[in-house]
């Protein structure tokens, strides 16, 4: 299940007219090179979750097969979170992978997937690794006020959720059967019952396109190697489908 229903604020005014899943990553929408990038690692279904502009998102598979996957879409009447969409889902039996339509990343699905079956685990979050730099000296203090540490200008590191996970059908149960739920309390309400939750580490690129400068960030990167992205095969295959985008800003 791909999450595109959001409305893409922080890209405003671009995503007045087109929205964030549609953003052509160097004349490529991003949720194309998504779902190529699943089709490869061996995904035959996928449901795209669909709210802001639904009708070109739409529009720019041309039907409910698109390059060799076959696409369902559920409609959010209503902005749903990161969770909430699963509710309008049929029950499902086996593993579902769930993903923002925003993501340019080389992350492995095959191997995530794998990685996740093999770990027996109720959930697996995709995981990437930022460090963020510190401009100032950062003091701590103990309870007497005391200092305990000073460092000039630290690097900090994180693993931040990349905003992509592997489900097993018993989270449902955590899930309300309506309105709007974020991924990170269902997850929490799953541990909090005795469910396992692991963790998979991003080893290659992972970027958030949800502002200008990481959208022209994004470009760069996927201008400079779309191999990387794509495969060879990939490439060729979105390449040929120049129609698509144009049918989807046209409306």
């Amino acid at each position: 299940m791909v999450l595109a229903g959001g409305e893409g604020r922080r890209l405003r005014p671009a995503t007045l007219t087109v929205p964030k899943p549609l953003m052509p990553i160097d004349g490529i929408p991003i949720l194309h090179i998504i779902l190529t990038q699943l089709k490869n690692a061996g995904f035959t279904r996928v449901t795209l979750s669909l709210g802001y502009r639904a009708h070109m998102i739409r529009a720019s598979f041309g039907g409910n097969r698109w390059s060799g996957l076959e696409l369902d879409f559920s409609l959010e009447e209503e902005p749903l979170g990161t969770a909430g969409p699963l509710a309008l889902l049929p029950p499902f039996e086996e593993s579902v992978l769930v993903m923002n339509a925003d993501l340019l990343t080389d992350v492995d699905f095959a191997d995530l997937w794998s990685h996740h079956k093999k770990s027996r685990a109720a959930a697996t979050i995709a995981l990437s690794p930022q460090d963020i730099d510190v401009a100032h000296g950062v003091v701590e203090l103990d309870e007497e006020r005391r200092v305990t540490d000073f460092r000039e200008k630290p690097r900090l590191s994180f693993l931040v959720s990349g905003g992509i996970y592997v489900l097993e059908p018993s989270l449902l149960r955590f899930l309300p059967p309506r309105g709007r739920h974020d991924m990170p309390t269902l997850l929490d309400h799953a541990r909090a019952h005795g469910e396992r939750v692991e963790g998979y580490v991003i080893e290659g690129d992972w970027r958030d396109i949800g502002t200008p400068e990481q959208l022209d960030l994004a470009t760069t990167a996927f201008r400079t190697d779309r191999a990387r992205y794509l495969g060879r095969r990939g490439v060729a295959e979105l390449c040929a489908d120049t129609g698509a985008f144009s049918r989807a800003v046209t409306g």
